[in-house]
């Protein structure tokens, strides 16, 4: 089975199931030239802030030469 890569728009709408009551997803992009875009989350690695995994595939950008990496992380919102 051949696995397509999904759009931005299309992770962005996708539905996050069985999350805690008051858990909200907050999604981080990172965008700009391939080269960039990975030496960043490399180095959020290094910092302990994410694993490279945690991380969308490589992503099209809308603007030529341009990347975009998606990482969701979630949060507490108290009423």
């Amino acid at each position: 089975m051949i696995s397509t890569t999904k759009s931005v728009p299309e992770l962005l709408r996708e539905e996050i199931p069985d999350l805690p009551v008051g858990r909200q997803p907050v999604r981080l992009l990172l965008c700009g030239v391939p080269q960039g875009v990975e030496r960043i989350v490399h180095q959020l690695h290094i910092l302990g802030f994410a694993e490279v995994g945690e991380w969308s595939p490589v992503l099209p950008s809308p603007v030529d030469g341009e990347v975009i990496r998606i990482l969701t992380r979630y949060c507490i919102i108290k009423g």
